[in-house]
């Protein structure tokens, strides 16, 4: 494959600042909670709820904006609301101040959540959409992996440090380091090219395959964008009947779209449809695939690790338990960019599968080791042991591929819409887990807890072997035909 140029892997990591983030603020308040609870006499709970309905909302209204403005537009614009979600959260002067920034911090993470991937998705090569894609996982657990690092001085008995001569909370400086990433993707996403896929669907052909030539360079093959074949055949056809002005004026109407929001699908040749349109029966078998792949992931167990990794390893007597959350984050990490480097190779499919098949293993031995009788040094290193296995498996399929295959299998018409219902899906079960989990802990133990989620986990297996569809080297043209018809 020809070299890519700069401008891709720029824009490309532009983009995934906001998954940064998004992990970030999913995993900060882990490692302070306590702290933040004692000093703002409030409950964490409250705090982690606000954060995932605001990670709801924003999922689900940006969606529908980035069909309006497009991905890298709404993107820019979303970074104001996570700087303001890590301000309010780091200067808060009580417990509903620091609410509100939780609040939007969870709406910036949640638009993140949406964006990324299908900026990600629209701008990429075929080759490579897979490995790439693959990096708004990795980026998340980056993110998660950079809040338990900075939760270490609480190991140390560290709770305050001293700025300009002042006491400072230590839980002020995790919050605040979230302030320079957001102002450094806005200025980064004002240099990125918006998303071809988007400028093609909004009728502005000649844009989008600029844009396209500038990020693909000589790897840009024209058969995979029919689009622009049958614009380049619509233009023959006007010049050879002289009506070659009505089409550049259709080019230049569309070409404001890149500055600024208008009318969804003005000159584009597919409309984007509203919510009404996912209930077609036409629309019935990618959207059952699509709503499950996000659903399923959360039924894991996985947020309950990330979100209360601390507590179990305490409940389980690991001495350590924020050095064990660590383990955990670096090792979904490392094993993340393993997936990327398997993306193209296995498959989305096979990966899907045995990931879920072995996240169920690993949480029923889990709970083995709780069942029987076993030292309780013992117990410690076995639930880390198991839970290290789990994220394992969660880290080479569950965890990068739902955010790499819903821009893959959703076509362009309803990519909005589709996109930001799987996605608040995803959040919203996020927050039955996280409310559940903490009463499923005191009602039904460590062992009981996960051999519930041990059972989701096969059940999914099953699922994904029955219905998953393989998206490995094919365009987002012979996928929509797959999975929907021409």
């Amino acid at each position: 494959m020809p070299r890519l140029p700069a401008l891709l892997y720029f824009a490309a990591a532009s983009a995934l600042l906001g998954s940064l983030l998004f992990g970030y603020h999913l995993g900060v308040l882990n490692t302070c909670q306590s702290h933040v609870e004692a000093d703002l006499h409030g409950s964490g709970g409250i705090l982690v709820t606000g954060f995932l309905m605001g990670a709801t909302a924003g999922s689900l209204f940006s969606g529908r904006l980035a069909d309006r403005c497009g991905p890298r537009t709404t993107s820019a614009l979303n970074t104001s609301v996570l700087l303001a979600g890590a301000a309010l959260s780091t200067f808060t002067g009580g417990f509903w101040f620091m609410l509100a920034g939780r609040v939007a911090a969870g709406l910036g993470s949640g638009a993140a959540s949406v964006l990324c991937p299908r900026y990600l998705a629209e701008l990429s090569p075929v080759a490579i959409r897979g490995s790439l894609g693959t990096l708004t996982q990795v980026t998340v657990n980056v993110g998660i992996l950079c809040s338990y690092l900075v939760g270490l001085p609480y190991e140390r008995g560290t709770d305050t440090i001293t700025l300009f001569g002042h006491q400072v909370q230590w839980w002020r400086v995790m919050f605040g380091a979230a302030i320079a990433p957001s102002l450094v993707q806005f200025v980064a996403l004002a240099r990125c090219p918006e998303s071809p896929l988007w400028l093609m669907n909004a009728g502005q052909t000649a844009r989008a395959e600029k844009a396209l030539r500038r990020l693909h360079g000589h790897a840009f093959r024209p058969q995979d964008y029919p689009k622009l074949q049958q614009a380049g055949t619509a233009a023959a056809a006007a010049a050879a009947e002289g009506t070659q002005p009505l089409l550049s004026a259709v080019e230049q109407g569309g070409s404001s779209m890149e500055g600024g929001c208008t009318s969804s699908g003005q000159h584009g040749q597919h409309r984007p449809l509203g919510w009404s349109a996912l209930l077609q029966p036409r629309y019935r078998r990618v959207m059952v695939l699509a709503s499950a792949i996000p659903l399923l992931q959360q039924l894991s167990g996985i947020n309950s690790i990330v979100f209360f990794s601390t507590k179990v390893f305490e409940q389980a007597g690991l001495q350590s338990p924020i050095v064990g959350s660590i383990a955990v984050g670096a090792t979904n990490l490392g094993f993340t960019l393993v997936a990327a480097a398997l993306m193209e190779r296995a498959g989305r499919r096979f990966l899907l599968i045995m990931s879920f098949s072995g996240m169920a293993a690993c949480l029923a031995t889990l709970a083995a080791f709780m069942l029987l009788p076993t030292p309780k040094s013992l117990e410690g290193a076995a639930s880390l042991a198991c839970i290290m296995g789990f994220m394992v498996c969660f880290a080479l399929g569950a965890g990068p591929i739902p955010f790499l295959v819903l821009p893959e299998i959703l076509p362009q018409e309803i990519m909005g819409t589709a996109q930001a219902f799987c996605t608040s899906l995803n959040w919203s079960s996020n927050i039955l887990i996280g409310a559940c989990f903490p009463v499923m802990l005191s009602t039904l133990g460590i062992a009981g807890s996960y051999l519930v989620f041990a059972a989701l986990c096969a059940a999914s297996a099953l699922f994904f072997h029955r219905n998953m569809v393989e998206t490995k080297g094919q365009t987002v043209e012979a996928i929509h035909v797959l999975l929907v018809g021409s």
